[in-house]
């Protein structure tokens, strides 16, 4: 059975390659900015890691590895004038079956606007909103592929730049497999939609083929890593990424993201480091990640378990 897998592994992971004809830009770009502290703390090596509601952004799949019903916030301070948050809910409604309910929101303050002769018109702002409403289930396949989980994930997102807004929908479709106690794999396809339309532009979104695994070294100790692929942006970004908990209480975490442009930013961009606390069903995260010269960002999350 684990060979079976491995190989619809290996065939979703090729099949992107199918979509990569054509290059362009995608709109709705906020929907590349990690959520969540503890895995931007890791830089992003998440996908095949996630047991917590952190997988309604980076698995829906991975919400069948939840025990209990969760509750989390995370506020991030990006550049400039610029902040971002993510709301989530993640339960379960049986053995099998489990839901995610998110949203995330990025907003841009006092941009200078100006017309195409470069007068000063004043300032404008930028709202992102999305809403993410996942479900996954388990065991699905038990006489093919046994403790194979899947989920998908409904978004509904809307733009709003100065006066003129969109909407549209996008789908992510996810797989979670445990190969044993100690090593995972995960697939997800992120942003699978007709694209968002602006006056009269329509741009896609930002179609990402995700592909993770995760390793315990130890008990305490996980190393992952994942590759994202942006179909239509044409960008490979592979991460790794490292989790180590002392008493079950104190986590320490990194992780660095290659795909970056160093020559531009410096090396440091791509690095995650942060530290976690859990004690009574609350937890509390933090991640630093730096840009170089575009600034530094922090992303604070706290949760809770009942």
């Amino acid at each position: 059975m684990k060979k079976i897998f491995i190989t619809i592994f290996c065939i979703l992971y090729f099949c992107k390659l199918s979509f990569c004809d054509s290059l362009g830009t995608t709109g709705a770009q906020f929907l590349k900015v990690g959520m969540g502290a503890r895995p931007l703390a890791m830089a992003g090596a998440f996908s095949a890691v996630s047991d917590d509601i952190n997988s309604i952004y980076y698995n829906p799949a991975s919400l069948t590895r939840s025990e209990k019903r969760e509750v989390s916030a995370t506020y991030l301070k990006y550049f400039e004038d610029v902040n971002a948050g993510f709301l989530g809910y993640s339960g379960i409604i049986n053995t099998k079956h489990y839901i995610g309910i998110g949203l995330t929101y990025l907003q841009a303050n006092n941009i200078d606007k100006r017309d195409i002769n470069e007068a000063e018109l004043g300032e404008f702002g930028s709202t992102d909103i999305a809403l993410f409403i996942n479900y996954a289930r388990k065991d699905l396949m038990q006489n093919l592929i046994k403790n194979l989980a899947v989920g998908s994930g409904l978004k509904l997102i809307s733009q709003k730049i100065d006066d003129e807004s969109a909407f549209t929908i996008a789908l992510d479709l996810s797989a979670y497999y445990p190969a044993n106690d100690k090593l995972s794999f995960s697939i997800n396809i992120q942003n699978i939609s007709y694209g968002v339309k602006f006056i009269n532009d329509t741009d896609p979104l930002p179609l990402d083929i995700k592909i993770g695994s995760a390793y315990k070294v130890l008990k305490d100790l996980t190393f992952a890593c994942d590759l994202d692929e942006y179909v239509i942006d044409k960008k490979l970004y592979a991460s790794i990424g490292a989790e180590y908990w002392i008493k079950d209480i104190m986590a320490l975490r990194s992780g660095y993201k290659f795909g970056y442009d160093t020559e531009s930013l410096g090396n440091i961009v791509g690095l995650g480091v942060g530290a976690g606390f859990r004690i009574w069903g609350l937890s509390l995260d933090y991640a630093f990640v730096p840009f170089g010269d575009l600034g530094d960002t922090h992303r604070i999350s706290f949760g809770a378990k009942y």
